[in-house]
């Protein structure tokens, strides 16, 4: 049977619709890391924003003086530790070989490390040069980055006076914006609910939970590389951070802390054993209380779907990644209930 009159204004419609989304969508792509930031801030410190909104009694004067005081006291540092970082990734490689000419394994450590050496030895890799070429390739790109941001300081100073607009915004209407997306999606109301307990979940355990985590492992064996006098300490604690994201925040903590046996053995032993505790409290008791009973996905999950969305989407896919696999998850059951045969 041939479709009559009103199924094809009916097509032609969603077709005209789908066409203009996406090229709204392409309007807004370039604004999409500030969107991501103030959700991912504004979803944060949600809690403290009822407090001051409690204070205030004003949405819009709450709105921003939580603004102002996370763009003062959170973004500012963030920016200015990433800076650091990149001025220090210059001397990456020159610091890494003077680490490994110097170094020597301690005896009590020989017997351990050992095994490790003569396992590589036996594959003939050498791991002086595999260190200090990937050293050189990963401070090449810092450096090449930072000249790029440092290029494009305009760019940087909008996207700044942009995440501050849509933080204030997420503060003031988030809870109508959610309201009004939801009303939108084509499924029953319960389903909808659903799909926002898991997608929000989801987003607080990577934005809560995962990625303050790494912060705060990564602020704190910055400290220990400072206290003990680590070259580069800024940088390294940055490379825990990251590391982190992945649970692998001791691939950086114990090498340095082998180093600094090699000539201090009171201050090796303090950031082996700083290092491995404060890795073993944010992945089992912080990163859990961060990201609630809720928001937990399985670990191999996780990990694909971050990869995979940082491969596809950049750093904006740390995050849109979970969320995709949670809303395909979420539309596949719904499938599965009210569709399949």
């Amino acid at each position: 049977m041939m479709p009559n009159r009103g199924q094809w204004v009916v097509v032609l419609f969603f077709i005209c619709f789908g066409w203009i989304a996406y090229q709204t969508f392409r309007l807004a792509e370039p604004f999409l890391p500030g969107v991501l930031g103030a959700a991912m801030l504004g979803l944060i410190f949600s809690p403290l924003h009822q407090r001051v909104l409690h204070r205030f009694q004003n949405p819009n004067v709450a709105a921003s003086v939580l603004t102002i005081g996370i763009i003062v006291f959170t973004v500012f540092p963030l920016v200015w530790i990433g800076w650091v970082a990149l001025q220090q990734a210059e001397y990456l490689r020159p610091t890494l070989a003077g680490f490994i000419e110097n170094y020597r394994t301690p005896s009590y450590m020989q017997d351990l490390l050992g095994p490790i050496f003569g396992f590589f030895e036996g594959f003939h890799i050498e791991l002086k040069p595999l260190f200090l070429d990937n050293a050189a390739k990963i401070g090449e790109r810092m450096r090449s980055g930072g000249a790029l941001l440092a290029g494009h300081m305009a760019i940087m100073l909008f996207n700044g006076l942009v995440l501050m607009l849509i933080l204030f915004y997420v503060f003031r209407d988030g809870k109508k914006a959610t309201k009004t997306v939801l009303s939108v999606i084509p499924v029953n109301p319960r389903d909808k609910q659903a799909l926002l307990k898991r997608v929000y979940g989801t987003f607080r355990g990577v934005a809560v939970g995962v990625f303050v985590t790494a912060l705060i492992e990564g602020a704190a064996d910055m400290g220990g590389f400072l206290a003990a006098g680590v070259p580069l300490s800024i940088f390294f604690g940055l490379a825990v951070a990251v590391f982190s994201l992945l649970g692998a925040s001791v691939l950086i903590t114990i090498p340095v802390a082998l180093w600094v046996m090699n000539h201090d053995t009171g201050w090796g032993i303090f950031l082996l054993v700083w290092g491995i505790l404060v890795s073993v409290l944010s992945d089992n008791v912080l990163k859990p209380l961060l990201m609630g009973s809720q928001s937990r996905m399985p670990f191999l999950l996780m990990l694909f779907s971050t990869l995979g969305g940082m491969r596809l989407y950049g750093f904006m896919g740390l995050f849109l990644g979970p969320i995709l696999v949670t809303a395909f998850l979420t539309f596949w059951g719904i499938y599965r209930r009210d569709y399949k045969a």
